[in-house]
């Protein structure tokens, strides 16, 4: 089955987890849901961080809380690295860092303003085919360090 844009099946799933840092950045809801099954799992593993660990289930409410907690409300940057992106079939099991710089909104660019929550995350994904693109079936946030404040987070 094709691939939209003519991307090779790694490319593709790879591309879920770019969809799903980038709307963070941009506040963009239907790139977070196109990034998502409808069924998407993802568990939030602070431990010691400073935030509390939940599991959100479904599409929606993982998109509402990814908006209303990071994509609307900060000024942020997401940048995924270390990719490591292993596909069988019709399913990829993904891990990558991604480092996340978080401003209060409007705080970002001015250098006076230093209150933040920096953090270099563990992600752990599953991703699936869904047609022509692939998406994220559970994802695993954990951070393996953390720098600032982390009630930035909380709107």
């Amino acid at each position: 089955m094709p691939n939209a844009g003519g991307l090779s099946d790694r490319e593709a799933a790879i591309d879920a987890l770019i969809r799903f840092v980038v709307a963070l950045d941009d506040g963009d809801s239907k790139l977070s849901a196109s990034s998502l099954t409808e069924n998407a799992v993802m568990n939030l593993v602070f431990g010691n961080s400073g935030m509390q660990s939940r599991k959100i289930e479904g599409r929606d409410p993982v998109v509402e809380a990814l908006m209303s907690k990071v994509g609307r409300p900060l000024d942020t940057t997401h940048m995924a690295t270390n990719i490591r992106c292993m596909v069988n079939g019709d399913k990829a099991e993904l891990t990558s860092v991604i480092f996340a710089q978080h401003f209060r909104l409007g705080e970002g660019q001015p250098p006076e303003f230093q209150d933040f929550w920096m953090n270099g995350n563990k992600y752990h994904c599953s991703i699936v085919r869904a047609g022509e693109q692939w998406e994220i079936e559970s994802v695993t946030i954990e951070p393996a360090w953390t720098l600032g404040k982390p009630e930035v987070m909380i709107v």
